[in-house]
């Protein structure tokens, strides 16, 4: 399902990306009620006339959700960014069933992105694949590219400073995954193949990270053990 740690670090190539829904159902807690929690907040700071963006969009499953909790009345815009071309060509069939037009974008997350006239941007477990390094700069660029009162949705796996609780977290989680089917040798092989490429952060390090791009405004949506939503305002 994944590119094992016999093949190297974990890709968003084509083979992931056509099992990317159900590797996503199967290894991320409350998947699809943050996917809806995400939408709702979409939708509560979209605003008509101005763009919504999902950064990371994958296979395009969030927007179609968006699109049509929506619909055209309002004059949205949707733009879905990716840095997969196997990634974006499933998002284009997903979106085939979309009742308004997404724009598509290819673009590097660790290189500079602009955003115009957006009123919501979302990230699903997306900032955790940016290099440490970049991320400042990257926050800074959604803040500039937010109109006032717009939002970020961050969702993101986190660690936790407290050693004992991190591994506590990492159990539960690991847990979770065996409940859906994952075998021992399939998550210690995802595990490598995603070391150094998921970097995850606390909590503390998140917000910090979000209120030095410009936010001032920043709370915590949801949390499970190792998983964590943040709602910032601009």
């Amino acid at each position: 399902m994944f590119n094992d740690a016999a093949s190297g670090p974990f890709e968003f190539n084509e083979s992931v990306a056509n099992v990317f829904e159900d590797m996503l159902q199967r290894s991320i807690p409350m998947y699809q009620e943050c996917q809806s929690l995400a939408v709702h907040w979409c939708v509560q700071f979209a605003k008509p006339n101005t763009s919504v963006y999902d950064l990371g969009c994958s296979t395009g499953t969030l927007l179609l959700k968006l699109a049509q909790a929506m619909g055209p009345d309002k004059n949205i815009t949707l733009c879905g960014v990716d840095n997969s071309p196997a990634m974006l060509k499933k998002c284009k069939k997903t979106l085939s069933q979309s009742p308004i037009v997404c724009e598509l974008i290819e673009a590097d997350f660790n290189q500079t992105l602009t955003l115009n006239n957006a009123s919501a941007v979302v990230m699903n477990y997306t900032l955790q694949f940016v290099l440490p390094e970049n991320r400042e700069a990257f926050l800074k660029n959604i803040y500039q590219g937010l109109l006032p009162g717009g939002s970020l949705i961050l969702i993101e796996k986190i660690k936790n400073a407290i050693p004992d609780l991190d591994r506590t977290f990492i159990e539960f989680y690991h847990q979770f995954k065996r409940d859906q089917g994952y075998s021992n040798l399939e998550i210690s092989r995802k595990r490598d193949a995603l070391e150094n490429v998921l970097i995850p952060w606390t909590v503390e390090e998140n917000q910090a990270l979000i209120k030095k791009a410009g936010f001032q405004t920043v709370d915590l949506f949801f949390k499970w053990n190792n998983f964590a939503g943040f709602i910032a305002l601009k």
